[in-house]
């Protein structure tokens, strides 16, 4: 009796399997609720991330005085844990306050910015202590309206924050946000979920990041060049958009020594078009240089951009003496010359009586380009000449002097 039991058994075990084939019933399947979820006990592993922090638009508007960013919740283990079907969460991030530029800030949910498929799930009350931004815990959910984690990266967008400042920039590039978590402060970051039907703190359970790859600086150069004609060289660049930009201070080197501030072009302070700027430098001596952009921002802080190649001034072709500039002038003159190849030079002023007045160079000099300031404030108005003589060369020109 007790062997046909046992055959009986066997029997009904059989055809309880092969059912579960034949309606395509999986292991997994048999271990969801009665409304399809998952009732295993492993709790979802997860990643917090602060991303896309850039200036905040609206439209085709930018401001310069706030900041956006997302805060996304990823789900990274879905084939051990099943869904993940989100409780609660409160968000607490500390930050530079100095960013505010000396204004007053403050702290906003940009409106309908949630992934969530439940708006209970997004947090609440957006405040600002010292450094700290807050996000208090959601509104109670139950676990038959709770919204799924996405287990596709980079997740589900929990909600997108703006901070301004009531001033006209906002310093975003030094907002150094970092996560609070139980070892910094309290309160901190919190984060629960459904498991098996039980809402749950997991906030062990995640890895908390902030990006910083999206971090979008004031000003995108999408090109600067440099170009030399005979001693005088034109720079170009170009920005595709421009943020809180002041200006460009424009530099200069010459064999590695000091870098020396040569110029200053305006910028277009906040701009989505492309813009061109051009400077030029004019009269410079042979040699080779190196250039860079000072991009500074309203608020004081700057980048540098550099030319990748170094610009060479030659020699000139041919001796000459160049008109001065300005001419007439008061009480200071510039004149210019050229010389081909090394010699002995020299460069006077005279009175129209051919009495000597002023001897500004005499001396040996290489083949370049030549620029020599003339401060006639000792002098009477007139007119004068000035005569360069360079080996068996000779070139005079006049020069008048207005007072």
């Amino acid at each position: 009796m007790k062997f046909f039991y046992n055959i009986l058994i066997a029997l009904i075990f059989l055809c309880c399997f092969q059912s579960n084939v034949l309606l395509g019933k999986s292991q997994s399947d048999n271990n969801k609720d009665k409304n399809g979820r998952s009732s295993r006990l492993v709790n979802p592993l997860y990643e917090l991330d602060i991303a896309n922090i850039q200036p905040y638009t609206e439209g085709s508007s930018l401001y310069p005085n706030a900041v956006s960013f997302d805060i996304y919740i990823y789900h990274t283990n879905p084939e051990e844990s099943g869904l993940f079907y989100f409780a609660s969460g409160q968000y607490y991030i500390k930050f530079n306050p100095n960013v505010a530029n000396g204004g007053l800030l403050s702290y906003d949910i940009v409106p309908n910015s949630t992934e969530f498929s439940n708006p209970d799930a997004v947090p609440r009350n957006p405040s600002i202590t010292f450094d700290q931004l807050n996000l208090e815990r959601n509104l109670p959910i139950l676990f038959i309206n709770a919204p799924i984690v996405s287990s596709v990266y980079p997740g589900t967008r929990v909600v997108r924050m703006k901070l301004s400042s009531n001033v006209p920039a906002l310093n975003y590039r030094d907002l150094q946000l970092a996560w609070v978590d139980s070892t910094i402060a309290t309160p901190f970051t919190m984060v629960g979920a459904f498991v098996d039907s039980i809402e749950t703190d997991i906030t062990g359970d995640g890895t908390f990041l902030v990006d910083t790859s999206y971090i979008v600086f004031p000003v995108e150069l999408s090109g600067f060049s440099g170009i030399a004609n005979r001693n005088d060289v034109a720079l170009n660049w170009t920005t595709v958009s421009e943020v809180n930009n002041s200006g460009f201070d424009i530099e200069r080197t010459s064999n590695n020594l000091k870098w020396q501030k040569i110029g200053y072009i305006k910028g277009n302070g906040t701009k989505n078009s492309v813009t061109n700027y051009n400077f030029e430098d004019l009269s410079l001596n042979s040699g080779k240089y190196k250039y860079r952009l000072k991009q500074i921002d309203y608020n004081g802080n700057y980048e540098y951009f550099d030319l990748d190649n170094e610009i060479s001034v030659g020699v000139p072709e041919e001796f000459s003496l160049k008109q001065n500039y300005p001419n007439p002038f008061n009480p200071v003159t510039k004149i210019d010359f050229d010389l081909p190849v090394n010699s002995n030079t020299s460069l006077k002023i005279y009175s129209m009586d051919g009495k000597e007045i002023k001897s500004l160079i005499n001396g040996s000099l290489n083949a370049g380009y030549y620029s020599v300031d003339f401060d006639a404030s000792q002098l009477p108005s007139g007119v004068y000449y000035y005569r360069l003589e360079s080996g068996n060369l000779v070139s005079a020109k006049k020069l008048m002097l207005l007072k």
